[in-house]
């Protein structure tokens, strides 16, 4: 499987678990709340992640985003940050799992 089939598909998956997120908050779904959102951010984490494999451009933020020609301990700092998310995320989601 290609790594551009993988990044096209975290992104719709990211996207996909953000609509849930606010569907769930509108209908007032707590549980159901909390793991769409740390899905969205495994998913975006692991998107981005692909990102800076591939050498492409990835965004942080709105208004940040590491170029795909910025040095390499720039992009290093970016993928931790990015690595930080992903984990918390994860180790959320799986905390509300087990309980």
């Amino acid at each position: 499987m290609s790594l551009q089939i993988i990044k096209k598909a975290l992104f719709i998956l990211s996207i996909i678990s953000l609509v849930l997120f606010f569907t769930f908050y509108y209908l007032e779904m707590w549980y159901e709340k909390l793991v769409c959102i740390n899905l969205f951010l495994i998913f975006w984490g692991l998107n981005k992640v692909v990102l800076w494999y591939l050498g492409e451009k990835f965004g942080i933020t709105a208004t940040v985003a590491v170029p795909a020609d910025a040095h390499k301990g720039l992009r290093l700092i970016g993928l931790f940050f990015v690595s930080f998310i992903t984990i918390y995320g994860a180790q959320d989601l799986l905390q509300l799992i087990a309980t």
